[in-house]
């Protein structure tokens, strides 16, 4: 009876949070595009960061003439320069030039005094402490340029990446925060450090304070789980999925968009500040027109405050009159005061409830999951902050990136509903990896914009981003109920772990063999296809609620689903808040 009481309760709130959506679809509009501005501004961090510490061409803007060091540009236009010499031959070293008898310049080399050719292997290295970008003068100008991410300095281009993807991964400590002292002001305060952060990153001049700048940036990222949150809270049921998905559509936008702005606007301060304006638009309304959730307010004991709240939305949604018909003091959310009750434990201890979780079903799905979750991260954004991956023209790439994940998405829903989610995302991981393994070995030219492996590099990024977003809803289905929550919190920091890797991982495998990273993500991908084998899948089947249900491993026809199937009416039940963790795992941040 009190299980049947609790439903006819929720279905009290949901009802109105139905009536409010229908009412005002004005609002939830509003709420969603406001909110889902975090997202796109994740998506303009990343990826201009990634297009302005991309390499130009360059040579040495000096050279050493009598054994002093002069500018080359002083006697770039002398007409007595050494046969075939050409200054685009020296890039990390100055070349070394004295005067003959007769006025005229000759290159000196280490085994004949006046070689009048140009033999980079017999000129004494002397390290270049200035360059020249081409093209001369340039026509913009990125951090590349000013902070001389050349030569020894290259490790620079992916390290300052990696400074913002190391603030995301730490923060991710900072997630249960939003149950602790609400929704709205951990997205606000996350939110306005970020951006805060961004806009002193304008004026910086120092390359040490940019890094630490960019590394607080990346502790705004619980702003973007928190909107997702919000969004579930603050609309009815009916309407989460495609206010949900509008979410990572902006960032699908900022992706793309990323690649508009930096190729229009030439400057990258300038292209920074752009960015910050468009996401400002909507940061400045978070305080006045983003409400708490007044779910987590009734949760809370908050009553009066939600009731406020609700009045507001109500109005502002044309249906004051709905309001009247909610019992605040009754709803299933408010939850009596029980001194007995023992104190809540720390989400991160939930991941050892009271309950025996020594079971083998387990055990092996966390692991599963996790290695499957680590693997897609890891090659999801090693491939997204590759610049020429799919084109050798990197401001294309990243707009033909931005707007693959559109269709990605759309496909995985329909996937997902249609197909189930094991053999699909088993598919998606095994066509990512064979792709990639193959990649290697289709011939290139160099210049050809678009050519043959262009096409294998899409379909590629487009399985990868599928995966990634069927493996969210999976991992979601086959957990059970109670330990949920947590389990994810170890899958999220392995992924968060792997998307801190992905800036730098690329250009160390490469160092080794240039087709090493390809061959490895290759490999991974097809190996974590085949370990979702072990999982059963999930479509049209109640979820499991407690570990001693969970189906076992390595079964495709889950005998112990019929079981489960006579206990459908009390394990179909799932309480909303343990599926606010399928919104974690989007690729945005």
């Amino acid at each position: 009876f009190s299980m049947l009481s609790t439903a006819v309760e929720k279905m009290q709130y949901e009802e109105l949070l139905t009536k409010i959506s229908k009412s005002g679809p004005c609002y939830r509009w509003v709420i969603t595009n406001l909110l889902a501005m975090i997202s796109m501004k994740a998506a303009f961090d990343m990826f201009i960061l990634n297009l302005v510490t991309a390499s130009v061409p360059f040579h040495c803007a000096e050279i050493t003439l009598d054994n002093q060091t002069v500018p080359w540009s002083s006697i770039a236009h002398n007409a007595s320069m050494p046969d075939n010499f050409t200054i685009n031959s020296f890039i990390c070293s100055r070349p070394r030039l004295f005067r003959d008898s007769d006025g005229s310049l000759r290159l000196e080399s280490s085994s004949e005094g006046n070689a009048s050719t140009v033999n980079r292997t017999s000129v004494p290295a002397e390290a270049c402490s200035a360059w020249t970008f081409l093209p001369d003068p340039p026509t913009r100008w990125t951090m590349f340029m000013e902070y001389s991410m050349v030569c020894e300095r290259q490790y620079l281009m992916d390290r300052i990446q990696t400074m913002l993807q190391f603030g995301i991964c730490l923060s991710t400590v900072f997630g249960p925060l939003g149950d602790i002292i609400g929704r709205k002001t951990v997205l606000v305060g996350f939110a306005y450090l970020d951006i805060s952060c961004n806009i002193a990153v304008i004026f910086v001049q120092d390359l040490t304070l940019q890094m630490v700048l960019r590394f607080i940036m990346g502790f705004g990222a619980p702003a973007v789980i928190i909107s997702t949150i919000l969004i579930t809270e603050l609309v009815a049921e009916d309407y989460r999925g495609i206010h949900g998905n509008l979410m990572w559509i902006l960032f699908c936008l900022g992706y793309s968009g990323s690649a508009a702005i930096s190729y229009f606007i030439h400057n990258w301060r300038v292209q920074t500040a752009v960015a910050c304006a468009i996401a400002g638009v909507g940061y400045a309304t978070f305080i006045p027109v983003i409400p708490e959730s007044p779910r987590w307010l009734l949760t809370r004991g908050y009553t009066k405050r939600a009731k406020k709240i609700l009045k507001e939305i109500c109005k502002f949604s044309g249906c004051k009159e709905v309001l009247n018909e909610f019992n605040f003091e009754h709803s299933e959310l408010v939850e009596p005061p029980d001194e007995n009750k023992p104190p809540e434990e720390n989400c991160i201890f939930k991941i050892f409830p009271r309950e025996n979780l020594c079971r083998l079903e387990y055990f092996v799905t966390v692991g599963v999951l996790s290695f499957n979750f680590f693997t897609v991260s890891l090659v999801y954004f090693a491939l997204s902050f590759k610049r020429d991956f799919i084109t050798k023209d990197i401001y294309l790439n990243v707009l033909i990136s931005g707007l693959l994940e559109i269709p990605a998405y759309i496909l995985a829903w329909q996937l997902t509903n249609r197909a189930g989610r094991k053999y699909t995302s088993m598919a998606n991981m095994a066509f990512s990896g064979v792709g990639l393994i193959i990649m290697p070995f289709i011939p290139t030219n160099p210049n050809i914009v678009f050519q043959g492996s262009s096409v294998l590099a899409i379909a590629v990024k487009f399985s990868v981003t599928v995966a990634f977003s069927i493996l969210a809803v999976y991992g979601s289905e086959v957990l059970p109920t109670k330990v949920r929550s947590c389990s994810f919190f170890v899958a999220s920091i392995l992924m968060r772990g792997a998307q801190l890797l992905a800036p730098e991982i690329g250009g160390a495998l490469a160092s080794l063999y240039d087709n090493l990273p390809s061959l490895l993500y290759g490999v991974i991908c097809v190996l974590a296809s085949l370990t979702i084998l072990l999982l059963p899948e999930s479509k049209d089947r109640p979820m499991p609620n407690t570990v001693a249900e969970m189906e076992p491993v390595g079964c495709p026809c889950g005998a112990r689903r019929t079981e489960l199937a006579t206990n459908a009416s009390g394990n179909a039940q799932v309480d909303e808040d343990e599926m606010k963790p399928l919104q974690v795992f989007s690729v945005d941040a």
